[in-house]
């Protein structure tokens, strides 16, 4: 029979059923025959989890090859891989793009005012022809007339001074003075006119002089206008004024001089050269003639920060001023958790004579030396002596700067390539 406290356990309940039906009595035999059955059932039951995990993976597999594919066509990511840049070919041809590493790039990198400056900016500009200082239609002159004579015309006046007023030449090129009339100016010299009132006032004067100044040259003046702080005309006074001289009296640029552009157009001429640069080259300070016409613009240089940065967009910087390292300060520097701090890169466009001077001879790109063409500069900030190299590179208007994932997070991607990423505010717009 069977003991009490085996009833208490179906399991064990079985098995002892077994057992009596076996005849194998008790005590050790039952023992024995108990943990030979307990065994099989485990044995039993890892078999079937076994079976029912190979199916969970038959059934996910199809699932998992899917990504794997996907994945190898197009994985997440925020830009070209570094194998992307690497092998980029220049537009229109398979030439690859020179690929700059910073550390042998030119330390001092050819900025906007060097590298318009094999262009001739405003020095284009011939002023041998001075402004002529011969009255003309529209002048406004202003006439004095003097008598040193006892009984002569001014002699009942307290002063032997009288100011006839202000006079404007006609559109005929004739002035009307009072005791003179009516006199040809236009296409003479003040000195001419002085001449021909003291000859008409020889009945009325005894010993008369006469004083002809130009007040106003309507048409010897020149227009500013634009990112100044008074624009307008303004009078050639002395026949001698420049450029600078023409900003000064319309207050000046009001913004600084790396972010204008000075525009000069003559008839049907036109040039463009920035404010630094006619500061530095006095050939491009050149002399104004009547009716130039001068346009000041605020053009604020500016790059782009794209990929693992902690802000990306547009970020304007004084050109000339603002360096490599500067440019990394103004994003925040990179995401730690996702740039591949030895694969940033920096995109621009240089002459094909810039870059054959920044480019080692085996790598020298075809293009014509006038032509602009796209080069690629690699910054490996795993190197501390990059950061030094940083300092003196200096950033040019249209830089993109692009910090690229590391693999790992390429590979993290894949397991969150269906989840929605979240929204991100954009990049302020670039102040006007």
């Amino acid at each position: 029979m069977l003991s009490p406290a085996l009833h208490r356990s179906p399991g064990i309940l079985l098995t002892a059923r077994t057992a009596e039906r076996l005849n194998l009595g008790s005590g050790p035999k039952i023992l024995s025959a108990f943990v030979g059955a307990a065994n099989a059932t485990m044995v039993s039951i890892r078999h079937k989890i076994q079976l029912q995990t190979r199916r969970v993976v038959m059934l996910k597999l199809p699932c998992i090859l899917s990504i794997a594919v996907l994945s190898a066509c197009a994985s997440p990511a925020s830009g070209p891989s570094v194998g992307n840049i690497r092998n980029a070919i220049l537009p229109g041809s398979n030439e690859k793009i020179p690929i700059v590493e910073l550390a042998t790039a030119p330390s001092q990198a050819p900025d906007p005012v060097a590298f318009v400056s094999r262009r001739h900016g405003l020095s284009g500009f011939h002023s041998s022809g001075a402004m002529n200082n011969g009255l003309q239609k529209g002048d406004v002159i202003e006439v004095t007339i003097l008598d040193s004579g006892e009984e002569g015309l001014l002699s009942p006046t307290e002063t032997k001074m009288l100011n006839l007023g202000r006079f404007t030449i006609d559109q005929q090129g004739f002035v009307t003075l009072p005791f003179v009339g009516r006199q040809r100016a236009a296409g003479s010299s003040p000195e001419a006119l002085q001449k021909r009132i003291v000859e008409g006032l020889r009945g009325s004067a005894v010993n008369p002089q006469a004083v002809v100044t130009v007040v106003e040259k309507p048409t010897s003046s020149v227009t500013v206008n634009g990112n100044v702080r008074t624009a307008g005309r303004i009078p050639l006074t002395s026949g001698k004024e420049r450029m600078l001289d023409a900003i000064a009296l319309a207050g000046g640029s009001a913004s600084a001089p790396g972010s204008t552009m000075v525009t000069l157009v003559r008839g049907s001429q036109r040039a463009s050269a920035s404010l630094d640069r006619i500061l530095a080259e006095d050939r491009q300070n050149v002399q104004l003639l009547p009716g130039d016409q001068i346009f000041i613009e605020g053009d604020a240089s500016s790059f782009t920060a794209l990929g693992a940065f902690k802000s990306t967009g547009e970020f304007e910087f004084e050109a000339g001023k603002f360096t490599l390292a500067k440019a990394f300060g103004r994003v925040g520097g990179l995401l730690d958790d996702r740039a591949d701090a030895g694969n940033i890169y920096l995109f621009r466009s240089q002459t094909g004579r810039d870059i054959a001077e920044s480019v080692a001879t085996d790598n020298t790109t075809t293009a014509p030396a006038s032509e602009t063409t796209p080069i690629i500069y690699h910054i490996n900030l795993r190197k501390v002596a990059n950061f030094a190299n940083m300092q003196a590179f200096q950033m040019q208007d249209g830089d993109i700067l692009y910090a690229s994932n590391a693999r790992i997070v390429n590979v993290a991607k894949l397991f969150t390539a269906f989840q929605k990423s979240p929204p991100l505010p954009a990049a302020p717009a670039p102040k006007d």
